[in-house]
């Protein structure tokens, strides 16, 4: 990391940071150009392993993308506000990076992959019809490593 200042290493601020994201972008590899997209998430820690959960259509560029290859980028971050110094404007923020291989959840794996997105999104205790399965793919990101980041008035 170019600017050691801001880099965030202790796990549990990086969980808070992930904890607030709203939307994470995933990267996938692709010819000729990467392949990012937008999706809700959910994700859990046991203290040592880091998962991220996500849903999506049975079909389309990001299933195929993932079928050919599962291993992924994952991108979040949290704008605050823009700051005007003396110098120039700049941004103060969060983020984080990590790295990661997805596989697609099926059964109780799903579901539990779907509870863990409806807790991040505030719905905890909604229910959603187990009949939803079949027309939904639930996909499981653990990741490899992860990178954090911010800057703060004072870095």
């Amino acid at each position: 990391m170019r600017k050691s200042n801001r880099e965030i290493t202790n796990i549990d601020e990086i969980i808070d940071i992930i904890t607030n994201v709203s939307t994470i972008r995933l990267g996938f590899n692709d010819t000729p150009y990467p392949y990012v997209v937008p999706v809700s998430f959910g994700f859990d820690f046991n203290g040592e392993k880091l998962n991220f959960y996500f849903h999506g259509a049975c079909a389309g560029k990001k299933v195929e993308l993932i079928n050919t290859n599962p291993n992924v980028c994952v991108e979040g971050d949290i704008f605050h506000r823009y700051l005007d110094t003396i110098k120039s404007v700049t941004c103060l923020y969060e983020s984080f990076i990590a790295y990661g291989k997805c596989t697609k959840l099926s059964d109780e794996d799903a579901i539990y992959g779907l509870n863990q997105i409806l807790k991040h999104c505030n719905y905890a205790n909604h229910y959603f019809n187990p009949e939803v399965l079949p027309i939904l793919n639930v996909y499981k990101i653990e990741i490899n490593s992860i990178t954090a980041k911010h800057r703060t008035k004072n870095n």
